[in-house]
């Protein structure tokens, strides 16, 4: 069975006083699709996470990739090099949870006038910290979370004043979160602190953990990447949004 055929658009939305560009992909065919939000990583709006929004539409759904750092830097696309990655970082120490919770409310305000059936958020590793965080303050369906980095400690303004992982008692989504369990950034004591989080307060939540995996397998063209490990975790990602 071939894949629909996508369609491919960057739109601008008003957030507050500011202007957010925004990249959209959904399926070319009339449809009742459901909505996702896509959170990116320090890298802005690269190639590599608008692919990432391509495939998610692929599924069958409306995917928009707003971008978070709009404030500071438009349309951010850093390289993967050591200044790129430094460059990431500071822009992510500029992104504020009110920032967040607003970016992430006016791409759920667009997906609701494209009148798609539910809606969603995935997020990649920043980005991921990003949906935990946006899924304690807004409705949705389910948050899907790879290798969310700093949800349990102070190290990075969105996890500021208490942890992120304090949120968890108002989320009412269902949670998928994966890791990469050779990730230095994310260890099991971590790890375990998330599930034990979410168990204590009856959150609906599947944790993958791909035990040879490093952080940042998902994403083809980098030299973490694991192809069978992402396929896989693609197909899960697919069954969480036909649920």
């Amino acid at each position: 069975m071939s894949e629909p055929k996508i369609v491919t658009e960057w739109i601008d939305l008003t957030v507050g006083e500011t202007t957010m560009s925004a990249f959209l992909a959904y399926p070319e065919a009339p449809g009742d699709y459901p909505g996702v939000v896509v959170a990116h990583e320090i890298y802005g709006q690269h190639e590599s996470v608008r692919a990432a929004t391509e495939r998610l539409a692929a599924l069958g759904v409306v995917a928009i990739l707003p971008d978070l750092f709009h404030r500071d830097e438009s349309r951010a696309t850093l390289e993967f090099t050591p200044e790129g990655r430094e460059r990431g970082l500071a822009l992510l120490r500029t992104l504020t949870r009110e920032g967040v919770v607003a970016d992430v409310a006016a791409a759920l305000a667009e997906l609701d006038r494209r009148a798609t059936t539910s809606a969603h958020i995935v997020g990649f590793s920043a980005g991921g910290h990003a949906a935990y965080y946006a899924a304690s303050r807004l409705p949705l369906s389910s948050i899907t979370a790879f290798y969310p980095g700093w949800l349990t400690d102070t190290d990075i303004p969105l996890s500021t004043p208490v942890p992120t992982i304090e949120s968890t008692p108002t989320i009412q989504a269902r949670v998928l979160l994966f890791f990469g369990g050779q990730d230095p950034l994310i260890d099991p004591e971590v790890r375990a602190t998330i599930e034990n989080t979410l168990s204590a307060n009856d959150i609906d939540h599947e944790i993958v953990v791909y035990e040879d995996a490093p952080h940042g397998f998902l994403f083809p063209g980098r030299d973490w990447y694991r192809k069978a490990t992402a396929e896989d975790a693609w197909s899960r990602v697919a069954q969480v949004l036909r649920r």
